[in-house]
């Protein structure tokens, strides 16, 4: 007998949409089956004509630990990701210590393990000095990070010999390379012009990291790369120049990321929003804005992923200067999504491609990101028709806000489900633990 069986479900495949129930049995799809075939079993769901999707992966969070778990945890976290849908995450490196060594990498996981909701993987970082350690990483991590601009701990790398260097060891490995592309020289010359004018404001740290920052650190990482031979995925891709940049130089193993806070707030939520705005990259113009959109429609961006990066009340409410930067994500994103579903912006089956499909592919993500026989039973269930407003206090995020605290949005998740068990249930997150991802073999 199937461990749980899924009825009266319309079901998000990656080319339409078809009504049919599932067979799950050892946390893997068994059968796609129309519901007069379905069989008995231990568990029945009924999803009552609600659309099922194939669980989120958000392949760029910050869960915080070890280092700062006073603002998130594994725990938090990922119970904030399945009540959002979201069934992996992959955790970045700047994390303190970060995670540069093979080391690091060990006690993250150790960390991680007891304590995640969700299945998970794991972003290594590069830095200025440990070529070392690259030449002695597995495939078994979804990329290497390189921050090139400054970041916690030491990961900063913004010398282009060190950064081709490493990218042509990850070539030979097969490794993927991410990156967050911002010029380190013109962000300091323009922060140091902020720090000299009087009283600025959330809006002048926006205005004083202006495009150009961004936009150049990728046209020389599109050239590095290519060079090198490597694979690279650009994070948080927030400008129409990088969109223009990313458009004239798409080819096979360049793809981007753009994140949710791009999507739907522009320089024009700062005043509102304040130091809540702070984020690097920073909120771009409406124009921006619609460029991102039109970006991902046409498939020159590839994924939408949150950046989750949780600080707490405090942490925001000091200077512009001294504020921490990041907001978190992994909660409104699907709502968020859903809510264009019903706009006619965008559709399910682009949704669910953006947020599961594509990142399964592009990080190599084993038997995830679709619904599919043999795959894993990863799935959330949405009510399109169920309005809600954001709401900070029921929030299960550690740091307790959301940027679009107040906003009602039409359609949300009901349940989510890792490998066939319920993690979460309308409210409810269940007591069922994670596990680390699988990746596929290169040669695969």
């Amino acid at each position: 007998m199937p461990d749980l069986v899924i009825k009266n479900a319309r079901l998000v495949l990656s080319d339409k949409i078809v009504q049919a129930g599932l067979v799950i049995e050892e946390g893997r799809i068994k059968q796609i089956v129309s519901d007069p075939k379905l069989p008995q079993a231990d568990r029945v769901i009924d999803a009552h004509g609600n659309y099922v999707l194939p669980g989120l992966i958000d392949v760029h969070v910050h869960l915080r630990e070890p280092g700062s778990s006073s603002k998130e945890d594994w725990i938090t976290g990922t119970s904030a990701a399945a009540a959002g849908g979201v069934t992996t995450v992959l955790d970045m490196p700047n994390t303190q210590p970060p995670t540069t060594t093979i080391q690091t990498l060990s006690d993250k996981r150790a960390i991680a393990k007891p304590k995640a909701k969700v299945d998970y993987g794991f972003h290594f970082g590069a830095s200025l000095d440990n070529l070392d350690e690259l030449r002695r990483l597995e495939d078994d991590i979804a990329s290497v990070k390189f921050y090139m601009s400054v970041t916690t701990g030491n990961l900063r790398v913004d010398n282009d010999a060190v950064i081709y260097e490493e990218l042509k060891i990850l070539a030979k490995k097969g490794i993927l390379a991410t990156t967050h592309a911002e010029n380190r020289d013109m962000v300091q010359y323009w922060l140091e012009k902020l720090k000299q004018k009087e009283n600025p404001t959330a809006v002048d740290y926006a205005d004083y990291r202006p495009n150009i920052c961004a936009s150049t650190a990728l046209n020389q990482l599109l050239y590095l790369s290519r060079k090198a031979g490597s694979r690279i995925h650009f994070c948080h891709v927030s400008t129409r120049e990088e969109v223009n940049l990313l458009r004239k130089n798409k080819r096979e193993g360049v793809t981007s990321e753009v994140t949710p806070h791009n999507l739907f707030l522009t320089k024009e939520n700062i005043k509102e929003l304040g130091n809540y705005s702070k984020v690097n990259p920073p909120l771009r113009s409406k124009q921006d804005q619609g460029t991102l959109w039109k970006a991902i429609r046409s498939g020159v961006i590839d994924v939408i992923a949150t950046d989750h990066a949780p600080h707490l009340l405090e942490e925001k409410e000091k200077d512009i200067l001294s504020a921490s930067s990041g907001m978190p994500g992994l909660e409104t994103l699907l709502p968020l999504l859903l809510n264009e579903v019903g706009k006619g912006t965008i559709s399910l089956i682009e949704l669910s491609k953006l947020t599961a499909g594509s990142p399964a592919k592009i990080f190599r993500i084993r038997g995830k990101g679709a619904i599919v026989e043999g795959y894993d039973a990863d799935l959330v269930i949405v009510d399109l028709k169920k309005e809600a407003k954001v709401e900070n206090e029921k929030l299960f995020t550690k740091c307790g806000w959301s940027p679009f605290d107040g906003w009602k949005l039409r359609g949300w998740p009901l349940k989510t489900f890792v490998r066939g068990n319920l993690v979460f249930d309308e409210g409810v997150i269940g007591d069922t633990l994670g596990k680390e991802i699988t990746y596929t073999k290169n040669e695969e």
